[in-house]
């Protein structure tokens, strides 16, 4: 936590510690979210996902991530750079399909991470993250054909915080009735 003294009028100064974060526990929250088995989230395990997802660039690395065929190495992630990186093409449903079950175990972690945070009654500087959190599980269900569950878990995540990017792409997704190419119709 930033020092009040340290904080600017604009709250810009809060902004780069959470990315920092974020950036840093990245290939440990890729990690939790694909590990093997079906066991509940270890509490460190959770606190990463939310902290990862505390930053859209890191959520678009994860999205490539989930959805990329084969095998990679979380260690091997970083966070989206917009200046250098194209837009991962899975983000618009683009590309070839995604495993389903990698997916679902995904989108379930990630729920798993708000819920942890929530039960925790958590800290307000984690709202950024729990909405992530939320908007990329809203993102798996949208990727897995699944528009009713995509649509709570996108409200429930603009719930935690009403600008959340991903989730309101999700949303709106959801609502034009925009599939993933890989999705039957």
């Amino acid at each position: 936590m930033i020092p009040l003294t340290a904080r600017s009028d604009h709250d810009s100064a809060v902004r780069f510690p959470r990315e920092i974060a974020a950036a840093v526990t990245l290939p440990a929250a890729a990690a939790a979210l694909v590990a093997p088995g079906d066991g509940p989230l270890r509490a460190t395990a959770a606190t990463a996902v939310v902290t990862a997802c505390g930053a859209l660039a890191t959520r678009m690395a994860l999205v490539d991530f989930l959805a990329a065929p084969g095998v990679r190495d979380p260690r091997t992630l970083r966070a989206f750079d917009p200046f250098h990186d194209d837009t991962p093409p899975a983000l618009s449903g683009i590309g070839p399909r995604p495993s389903r079950s990698r997916l679902r175990t995904a989108g379930d972690r990630c729920v798993e991470a708000w819920r942890t945070w929530h039960v925790q009654d958590g800290p307000a500087d984690g709202t950024a993250g729990a909405a992530g959190a939320l908007a990329l599980a809203a993102w798996c269900a949208w990727a897995l054909g699944s528009a009713a569950r995509a649509e709570t878990r996108a409200r429930y995540a603009l719930d935690v915080r009403d600008d959340d990017a991903l989730a309101g792409l999700v949303l709106r997704s959801v609502l034009a009735d925009s599939r993933p190419t890989w999705s039957p119709r």
